[in-house]
């Protein structure tokens, strides 16, 4: 049968490991045999542990990896729970050589040592339960050392801080393991850092493992000193691996095996049976030629002292004279930088080699093998005393190559058109579009327009190759740019064009087709005229333009003329008609005409069709009829006359008493009054009625107080 953690003998050269043997006998893995022919045989090994029957005054030193054994965790716990003491005395469960000498029992050291001396008191104490000495400098060999000991890894180290110290026994006789496991024991004084190692005694054999699983140094404490060695009785001979001598060193993950190396022991029978008991030969191989699947046991038997042992071992050949044959398939297209692994396993075979284009590849023996470059491959593999062989073909094209270019930054607005047409167009691409992981329906052409942020990809096949790219189009929202509606300003105001967007990178305005602001986010204007206004604005990736008209007026120009009597005509220029006329400031006409204005200084207001305004002064002259007049020759008020009608001074003004009597009737020249006499009399005090014909025909009437 197939062995589960199998190993076999090691040898150290240099420092290199091999894998060691761990039972006593050992034989070859099951085999089979597929091939039917006179040559189909196999022949079987068995090997024998090192250290059978061989003396244990003298042995040699190897490194090796650790066989398998149980879990740590495992065993009896000691009665080491104080610091630097010996174990009580322990039963071996068989007899253990050393230094060719018996022994049955041992005790165990709390500092990583193991002692075949149980009542010794000089030049250390090595008695069940007594001190074990922690200090030590001296390097083995060395009569002031432990005697008849074992050190792996003698160190200071203490229970007391964390860690067990157990032993048990592991396999059966005759090949059973006695084994001491420090397990994760803390160092003295350095409790943080701990030691796991094992210590192992070999029946029938007197091999000695230590394994060194974890030992850190404490530097601090005993100068660091540790020890891995064997010494006999005499503290005269010591083997110790090389560097680990006392003195400061660490260690992991690394064993040390002392084999008995007395010459001329070693005296043992090997004997192979079938399974009927029939003995087919001895030493340690076996050539077989079975026709039929046959286990064979091998057997191994020594004596030591007046003991006879036994221990066998069992292999199985398995013949298999059919086999599978190598099928590749039909021959492979594949893309530039694509891996084809081939697989020709084949049950139970023994050899491959594979080629390319006839010519063996070398080093190419495994039952896969990875195709990077075109050719005919083909396969050898051998099975027993029969082979299979295969063939394919390999053929590369290159892939693609597709590039969408880096990330966009585009305007919300804008058409980004994409081209994922490849730098080596063969003309025979299919190609596909997808957008946020969703497939684009109907965008199957080398270009694609984008209007919407996402994430494309450009996928692309050809005959065999597909490849694809990735990117990513960003659309930044557009700037509401709005200068708002066309201006239209009075001549006297100044007009502001605000951009309502505030947060853009740049502002470029433009007057008339002149550039004459690049940083604010307004422009002023005066004075009058006709202006054109531009604003480019551009915020991130994105430009825009808006306009607005602006027209400042021309200033209202008032013409007052005014007429006799009363009578005033306004007209107007500039600004924007029609007009509106006014004399007082809350009483405006469409009409520039106004009659029946009293004498005197006037605003006359202009207010065109936008609201713009202007005024001026004017003078208008009427006629003012006094109410009264006082002829008493004081020179004040004397006489009676119409002011103003020298403009006039040939009208017709006619005075009447209250009876209607005409009492005097004269021109308006300015040398023309009434002094209160009728026929060279005066009149009494009282009211008299005038009637004033202008040469127009336009007639005035009143009446006036004579006053005496």
């Amino acid at each position: 049968m197939k062995k589960i953690g199998l190993f076999f003998v090691s040898v150290l050269i240099g420092n290199h490991l091999i894998a060691q043997q761990c039972n006593l006998l050992e034989v070859s893995n099951d085999t089979t045999i597929t091939c039917l022919s006179d040559s189909a045989c196999v022949t079987l090994h068995a090997s024998v542990m090192e250290g059978i029957n061989v003396g244990t005054n003298t042995y040699r030193i190897e490194n090796h990896s650790p066989c398998p054994l149980p879990q740590s965790n495992v065993g009896t716990i000691t009665n080491i729970t104080e610091d630097d003491v010996w174990s009580s005395v322990i039963n071996l469960p068989f007899t253990f050589y050393y230094f060719g000498q018996p022994y049955t029992q041992l005790i165990i050291g709390a500092n990583g040592v193991i002692s075949f001396d149980l009542n010794r008191t000089s030049p250390q104490i090595q008695q069940p339960n007594g001190y074990c000495q922690w200090r030590f400098n001296e390097s083995a060999p060395s009569p002031n050392l432990f005697r008849n000991t074992i050190f792996g890894a003698y160190h200071d180290v203490d229970v007391r801080y964390g860690g067990n110290i157990r032993y048990y026994v592991s396999g059966t006789a005759p090949q059973r393991m006695f084994v001491v496991d420090y397990d994760n024991v803390a160092h003295f004084q350095c409790n943080s850092l701990h030691t796991s190692q094992r210590v192992i005694l070999y029946e029938s054999t007197n091999v000695i493992d230590v394994q060194i699983i974890d030992k850190p140094t404490c530097t601090s404490w005993n100068h660091g000193n540790a020890l891995v060695a064997i010494q006999n009785e005499q503290g005269t001979v010591a083997y110790v691996p090389p560097g680990r001598n006392t003195g400061p060193w660490s260690a992991r993950d690394e064993l040390w095996r002392f084999i008995p190396n007395d010459p001329g022991g070693g005296v043992y029978q090997l004997t192979w049976y079938d399974m009927a008991g029939n003995v087919l030969g001895t030493g340690d191989s076996l050539h077989v030629c079975p026709s039929t699947t046959t286990s064979y046991r091998a057997e191994l038997s020594f004596d030591v002292g007046s003991n006879h042992y036994t221990t066998s071992d069992t292999v199985t050949v398995y013949v298999d004279y059919s086999h599978e044959n190598v099928d590749f398939g039909p021959d492979q297209h594949l893309c530039i930088n694509d891996t084809l692994s081939l697989d020709a396993t084949v049950a139970n075979a023994t050899s491959y080699q594979w080629s390319r284009n006839g010519t063996d590849i070398p080093g190419a023996t495994n039952p896969t093998y990875d195709v990077t470059q075109p050719g005919t491959y083909a396969v050898y593999v051998e099975i027993g005393m029969c082979s299979t062989t295969d063939t394919i073909q390999v053929f590369y094209a290159d892939y693609p190559q597709v590039d969408l270019g880096p990330d966009i930054e585009a305007c919300e607005g804008e058409t980004i058109t994409l081209d994922a047409t490849p730098s080596n167009q063969h003309g025979n691409e299919v190609y596909e579009w997808s957008k946020d992981g969703t497939t684009i329906s109907g965008a199957t052409s080398p270009t694609l327009d984008v209007t919407e942020t996402g994430t494309y990809v450009a996928t692309v096949t050809n005959d065999v190759c597909t490849n694809s790219d990735t990117i990513y189009v960003h659309f930044q929202e557009r700037p509401d740019l709005d200068l708002g509606p066309d201006q239209i300003l009075c001549s006297y105001e100044t007009a502001t064009v605000v951009s309502n967007v505030t947060n853009g990178d740049t502002y470029i305005w433009e007057v008339n087709g002149t550039t004459v602001n690049t940083t604010d986010t307004s422009i002023t204007l005066s004075g009058t005229g006709e202006y054109d206004v531009v604003l480019t604005l551009t915020r991130g990736v994105c430009t825009v333009t808006d306009s607005v008209h602006v027209t400042i007026l021309e200033p209202i120009v008032i013409s007052a003329t005014p007429q006799i009597y009363g009578i005033l005509d306004v007209s107007a220029t500039g600004g924007m008609s029609p007009y509106q006329y006014a004399v007082s400031p809350d009483s405006y006409q469409s009409s520039g005409h106004f009659e029946e204005l009293p004498d005197g200084d006037y605003t006359v207001y202009v207010r065109d069709a936008h609201g713009c305004e202007a005024d001026t002064l004017v003078h208008v002259t009427n006629l003012i009829f006094p109410p009264y007049f006082t002829p008493n020759g004081d020179n004040t008020h004397d006489f009676w006359r119409i002011i103003n009608s020298e403009y006039t001074p040939d009208a017709d003004l006619y005075i009447y008493n209250r009876f209607g009597q005409l009492i005097k009737a004269l021109k308006t020249a300015p040398d023309q009054f009434w002094d209160g006499t009728y026929n060279g009399l005066p009149v009494e005090s009282t009211d008299y009625w005038y009637v004033l014909i202008l040469p127009s025909g336009r007639v005035y009437k009143g009446h006036f107080s004579l006053i005496r």
